[in-house]
């Protein structure tokens, strides 16, 4: 794990020990990843955003050959510390059967956890064997945590629901929801040129090839809309693929019978920026979600976003400057984008209400985290 952490300032946080509460912050799996999913810009930003509120904040990892938290050098023989955080899930530990809490407990440090959603819970049929198991101790994990994180009302029910199902204690849980700013991009201030009646719909839709991001109802809606009308619809996939090649196969093979349906992989922030600048909506096909970022993310972006009415959205995207609509539905897909076709008037009604939406920021979600460590943090 790189002693710096992913977030680009000094670790160490100087003389801010006296005002806040020094934390360890589990980040080796994010140090190590190529892409960014969900988890891993949370990790990133928050851990940014922490350190630059004074926060003392040490990266740490497991260190498998010693079976001992691993620091950076700066910070070795220099354990001391008042909280563990977890903002990611600490694949590395859990997979040696033991648990990072009770490890905290050994060092005599309160810990504190994010979690992001229960997905691989509630919809074992997409996991292996292997990370059923993984999953399900990294789950019970949360029973031995002094204080969660969830981020959103949905995901901390479904997490009490679980841990009482098995038997265990629910800890406090505190609902701090993400915030809508896309990485350190400025929010965009000013609405598009108009889109002129005739001229092609263009989407964007940002997400990986997993089942549950519903890409292939997605692909079916576009495929339905084009042929009412005569519609001109044009769609860009952005996402890594992931573990289901049939899966990906299926896609690729409907994109091929897609007029105007390109793919692509994930790509850096800035040109990601860049596709949003060139759409009219973006679409976020998924029907089942934690949290949902790539639909507010669209609307700091300054585009409006189709998405699901249900699940973590139906908490998430209301508010002004979506449409929601039933994703488990190809009808209702090719409805909604024959709506957006055909009423360009539509559109810039949403981009307005996108545009005027009070979104948090990501110095907003540290502070809130940083406050309620420092709250737990102080004597009784």
């Amino acid at each position: 794990m790189k002693a710096s952490c992913p977030v680009g300032v000094d670790v160490r946080g100087g003389a801010a020990r006296a005002t806040s509460p020094r934390i360890l912050y589990w980040c080796e799996t994010t140090d190590s990843q190529p892409f960014e999913t969900g988890i891993q810009r949370v990790t990133r930003q928050l851990a940014d955003g922490l350190v630059r509120r004074g926060a003392d904040l040490v990266p740490v990892g497991w260190d498998a050959g010693r079976r001992l938290l691993r620091l950076p050098k700066p910070a070795e023989g220099e354990l001391a510390a008042d909280w563990l955080l977890l903002p990611e899930i600490p694949i590395s530990v859990l997979r040696e059967g033991l648990d990072p809490i009770q490890l905290a407990r050994a060092y005599g440090l309160r810990s504190a956890a994010i979690v992001h959603d229960l997905i691989p819970v509630r919809l074992p049929h997409l996991y292996d064997a292997a990370a059923q198991k993984l999953y399900r101790r990294y789950f019970r994990m949360f029973a031995r945590t002094d204080l969660i994180f969830a981020t959103t009302d949905l995901v901390a029910g479904h997490l009490r629901t679980y841990l009482r199902t098995e038997g265990l204690t629910v800890p406090p849980i505190m609902v701090v929801p993400l915030p809508g700013q896309f990485s350190d991009t400025p929010r965009v201030q000013e609405a598009p040129i108009k889109r002129r009646p005739g001229d092609p719909l263009q989407l964007l839709t940002v997400a990986a090839w997993e089942p549950r991001k519903n890409l292939l109802r997605l692909l079916r809606g576009v495929r339905l809309a084009q042929s009412r009308g005569g519609l001109q619809i044009k769609l860009t996939l952005v996402g890594r693929r992931g573990c289901y090649p049939e899966h990906d196969a299926e896609i690729e093979a409907l994109l091929m019978t897609i007029g105007g349906a390109t793919a692509r992989a994930r790509t850096d922030n800035r040109e990601l920026a860049e596709l949003y600048d060139a759409c009219h909506v973006s679409v976020y096909p998924s029907y089942d979600e934690g949290f949902g970022m790539p639909v507010l993310e669209s609307l700091w972006l300054g585009r409006p976003c189709l998405c699901h009415a249900g699940s973590a959205m139906a908490e998430v995207a209301p508010g002004g400057g979506t449409m929601m609509t039933d994703m488990a539905n190809d009808t209702a897909i090719a409805a909604a984008l024959t709506r957006l076709a055909a009423e360009p008037s539509l559109i810039d009604q949403l981009t307005n209400a996108a545009l005027a939406r009070p979104l948090r920021t990501w110095a907003n979600y540290a502070a809130d985290v940083a406050s309620r460590l420092q709250l737990a943090s102080a004597p009784v």
